[in-house]
C-alpha cells in the first residue's frame, strides 16, 4: 500500500483544482467587510460629525506622537460616553446577523462543492452554526472588554496605576477567553464540514467531535500548521504598513497602501482557509464508516481511491 499523500498537501492541490470555491469564499467575506464596513462608517460618522474636538484630528494625525493619538481618543471616548456603548452593542449584533446570514449562505454552497457526491447538512443547521458562531464571537469580545474595563478600574484605583497587578488580571483572562473561543468556534467549524443531510445542529456537532476524536494529533496539528501560516501573513502584512506609515506622505496614499496591503491578506487568508477545510476532510477520509459518507475533496477523491487500491 502505498503512503497516504499529506492531507496539507492535498487541500492546497483541491483549491487550485476548483477555483470557483475560492471565488465563492472571497465573494461572500468580502461583501460582508463591506457591509460591516459601512455599518461602522456610518455609525462613526452620525456619533463623530458633531463633536468639535474632530476639528483637531488632522493636526493630531500629522503629529505622530503616540500619547497625543491616545489623549485624542480617550478624549472621544468621555464625550461620547453612554452613546458609544450604545451604539457599539448595537453595531455589534447588526453586523453579527449580516455574518451569519452570509456566511451560512456560502458555506452551504462551498461544502456541497467539496463534498460532491455527498448530502451535505442542510442549510438551515448551516445557518444554526453561523448563527452561534457570530453570536459567540460577540459574546466573547464583549466579555473580555468588560473584563479588562473591571481590571484597568481596579488597577487605577489607587495613588497611581498598578501595572503589575493589571497584567496579573489580564492575562488569565485573555487566555481563558480567547482559549475557549478557539476551541468552540473551530468545533462548530467543522460541525458545518462533516455534518450530513438529515442531521440537525447538536447532530453535527456530535459527528465533528466524533471525527476528530479518532485523529486529534493530526487535526490540530494541520490546524496548527494553517493558523502559523495565517499568522506569519499577518505580521508581513502589519510590518508593511508599520514600517510605511512614517514614510508616506498624505494620509490618502497611506490609506490607499493599507487597503491594498488588508485585500491581499484576506484574500491570501482566504485561500489558506478553504485549503484547510479540505486538508480536514482529506483527513476524516481515513476514518469513515463503513457505508458512511466519504468525507473527501472532489478532487481528491481519486487520489484516495488509488492508494486504497494499491
Amino acid at each position: 500500500m502505498n503512503k497516504p499523500p499529506n492531507p496539507i498537501t492535498q487541500g492546497l492541490r483541491a483549491i487550485s483544482r476548483d477555483p470557483l470555491i475560492f471565488m465563492l469564499e472571497i465573494l461572500w467575506r468580502w461583501v460582508f467587510g463591506l457591509l460591516a464596513c459601512l455599518l461602522v462608517f456610518a455609525t462613526g460618522a452620525m456619533l463623530l460629525g458633531p463633536l468639535p474636538i474632530m476639528k483637531r484630528w488632522p493636526d493630531v494625525w500629522n503629529s505622530h506622537d503616540p500619547q497625543m493619538l491616545g489623549a485624542f481618543f480617550v478624549g472621544i471616548v468621555f464625550r461620547l460616553g453612554n452613546k458609544l456603548i450604545i451604539a457599539a452593542v448595537a453595531v455589534s449584533i447588526a453586523i453579527a446577523l449580516v455574518w451569519a446570514i452570509l456566511s451560512g449562505l456560502g458555506r452551504n454552497i462551498i461544502v456541497k462543492r467539496l463534498r460532491s457526491g455527498v448530502t451535505s447538512l442542510r442549510f438551515r443547521s448551516i445557518m444554526a452554526v453561523q448563527f452561534l458562531r457570530g453570536y459567540l464571537t460577540l459574546i466573547c469580545v464583549m466579555s473580555l472588554i468588560a473584563a479588562v474595563v473591571v481590571e484597568i478600574k481596579i488597577a487605577t484605583n489607587g495613588s497611581k496605576p498598578d501595572l503589575v497587578m493589571f497584567y496579573i488580571m489580564a492575562m488569565p483572562s485573555i487566555l481563558l477567553i480567547g482559549g475557549f473561543w478557539l476551541v468552540t468556534n473551530w468545533y462548530l467549524t467543522l460541525a458545518s464540514i462533516f455534518g450530513r443531510d438529515g442531521q440537525s445542529f447538536a447532530g453535527a456537532f456530535r459527528q465533528a467531535r466524533q471525527t476528530v476524536a479518532k485523529q486529534f494529533s493530526d487535526f490540530a496539528g494541520t490546524g496548527f500548521v494553517f493558523l502559523l501560516l495565517r499568522f506569519v501573513l499577518l505580521l508581513v502584512a502589519l510590518t508593511i504598513c508599520g514600517l510605511s506609515s512614517r514614510s508616506v506622505g498624505s494620509q490618502q496614499t497611506y490609506f490607499t497602501l493599507v487597503v491594498v496591503v488588508a485585500a491581499v491578506y484576506f484574500a491570501v487568508s482566504d485561500y489558506l482557509h478553504m485549503a484547510r477545510m479540505a486538508s480536514y476532510l482529506a483527513l476524516a477520509a481515513a476514518h469513515v464508516e463503513p457505508g458512511g459518507p466519504k468525507l473527501v475533496v472532489s478532487s481528491t477523491s481519486q487520489t484516495a481511491e488509488n492508494s486504497t487500491a494499491h
